[in-house]
């Protein structure tokens, strides 16, 4: 059997109940607001061909976040989006969410386009989304060691501060 996406009342509602967060995201990671509506589009138009898994999702912001951030990464990575960084206090009035490091998540969202896509998707579950390494491993389907590894190859890739760093590690650990 083919597999449905959402009908056009559902992908209404998603949008009434998340998309003001959803878009968000899309700005975060767009840094542009005009791409960041044609990320949403792209995400709305995703989600009534083959959205399917949001009616058993466990959580239907994270999943919606996921799909969120994938579409975002592969518009970047087509690189049918070129990037008029605008200031990220511009584009996010809010800030972090509570635990997450500031100049870690600046750190990673300015970076986003130069990382390999595990990296994009690892770097923003742990500094932007603010989750534990054993929550990612848990959503990665890997061990929290391998998390461990890769995080730290992120780290020092993108040369994010020791300080935030462990901090970072100590949030996660706890």
């Amino acid at each position: 059997m083919l597999s449905r996406g959402l009908s056009a009342e559902e992908v209404a509602d998603v949008c009434r109940r998340y998309g003001a967060l959803l878009e968000r995201r899309c700005r975060l990671f767009m840094r542009d607001r005009s791409h960041a509506q044609d990320a949403l589009q792209e995400l709305f138009a995703t989600l009534l061909k083959r959205g399917e898994g949001f009616r058993d999702a466990q959580s239907k912001y994270r999943w919606l976040c996921r799909v969120a951030d994938r579409t975002c990464l592969d518009l970047l990575r087509r690189g049918k989006h070129v990037r008029n960084a605008l200031p990220l206090e511009e584009m996010d009035p809010v800030g972090p969410a509570p635990g997450v490091d500031p100049a870690a998540r600046l750190s990673v969202l300015r970076a986003l386009a130069d990382l390999e896509e595990p990296e994009q998707v690892l770097a923003v579950m742990l500094f932007v989304d603010g989750m534990s390494q054993g929550e990612a491993a848990d959503e990665l389907g890997v061990s929290r060691v391998t998390v461990n590894k890769r995080a730290q190859k992120i780290r020092d890739r993108l040369r994010i501060s020791q300080d935030s760093s462990n901090r970072l590690l100590e949030e996660a650990t706890s």
